[in-house]
């Protein structure tokens, strides 16, 4: 934006002053003098435009996720269902459910053939979800989190329970919704896996969008 700064140039007027003089007893006839007039033209105000220079749009950087082999195995079909009730926000308790054809859900097979760990993104009826559950060695519990957005919105990380066969996989514990900011007093994570292909499959650049989009601030 241009600035405009006016620049205003004064003048100043000389006023000679007027004498008169007298005789000693006797009045001389008064003389006036007449002082000459200077004139000055005030010349009209300049007007002085600034150039702000060249305008410069940031423009905020993106964040490139590079794609790499993934591992375990891909599922190509079965059901997965996921969800939350919390304490207080009870309203925001949800749960998301659907088939994982044509998805990017993938698991990981322990040392007993059994379903040690479930990644990956899948679209659940009218919700998109991204999770992440890993059993915790030989213990029968696991840690786990997940995001959903759609008609189920919720993001939850917690511990809990857990158990599997080479098909089946279930978490079952509580833990803390960063969104909807609030104690989640149960959460679980429930697959059936009819299908597998060799290798995980996971858009990391989408998986890493659909993480970082920001939920609504109150």
């Amino acid at each position: 934006m241009q600035r405009k700064i006016l620049v205003g140039i004064g003048a100043a007027v000389s006023v000679l002053s007027i004498w008169t003089t007298s005789a000693s007893g006797q009045v001389d006839p008064t003389t006036t003098t007449v002082p000459d007039v200077t004139t000055t033209t005030v010349a009209p105000d300049t007007t002085t435009t600034v150039d702000p220079g060249p305008t410069t749009t940031v423009t905020p950087s993106s964040t490139t996720i590079p794609q790499v082999d993934l591992p375990g195995e891909h599922i190509t079909a079965g059901t997965l269902e996921l969800g939350a009730t919390f304490k207080t926000l009870t309203t925001s308790s949800c749960t998301a459910t659907g088939s994982v054809a044509g998805g990017e859900v993938n698991i990981l097979k322990d040392t007993d053939g059994k379903i040690g760990a479930v990644y990956g993104k899948a679209t659940l009826g009218a919700t998109t979800s991204g999770l992440v559950v890993v059993e915790l060695g030989p213990l029968p519990l696991a840690v786990g989190a997940f995001r959903t957005i759609g008609t189920c919105n919720q993001d939850v990380v917690g511990i809990g329970g857990y158990s599997a066969t080479p098909t089946t996989a279930e978490f079952k514990g509580v833990g803390y919704g960063a969104f909807p900011n609030d104690y989640a007093d149960s959460m679980s994570v429930k697959l059936d896996v009819s299908s597998t292909e060799a290798g995980g499959s996971l858009n990391l650049q989408s998986a890493y969008d659909f993480l970082a989009t920001p939920r609504p601030t109150n």
